[in-house]
């Protein structure tokens, strides 16, 4: 279960910095075209109120695609920092691994003993 948590948080992390970061360039395109047109208008006015609109908006816009692109960058740093084990699972694979390295050197010991057993009848 952590090791599915911990691919999850990963790919969600990834695909919102991912999808922020288009998001932030297509507003930084779409402002560009059009401030054009809102200067043209307000200079056209002599009104500056659209302007300070368009900016406002822009900003604002901005300042909520950088708070998701860091919502997404911590989701993806926990599931970089997460381990895919928990302690109970990996203290227990410790104690098999060592079960099976005494029994291993316990075999070989004992072929040792009957080994040097027959060498020394003989």
């Amino acid at each position: 279960m952590l090791k599915f948590t911990k691919h999850l948080m990963l790919i969600l992390g990834a695909l919102i910095i991912i999808g922020a970061a288009g998001l932030l360039l297509y507003q930084y395109t779409m402002s560009a075209y059009s401030l054009k047109s809102i200067v043209s208008a307000a200079t056209a006015n002599n009104s500056n109120q659209g302007m300070r609109d368009a900016y406002a908006t822009t900003i604002t816009m901005v300042w909520l695609t950088l708070g998701v692109m860091l919502v997404g960058g911590v989701l993806f740093g926990l599931g970089i920092g997460m381990p895919s084990a928990t302690f109970k699972q990996k203290y227990e694979q410790r104690q098999a691994e060592a079960a099976r390295e005494l029994a291993a050197s316990s075999a070989a010991a004992a072929v040792a003993d009957a080994t040097t057993d027959k060498t020394a009848k003989s």
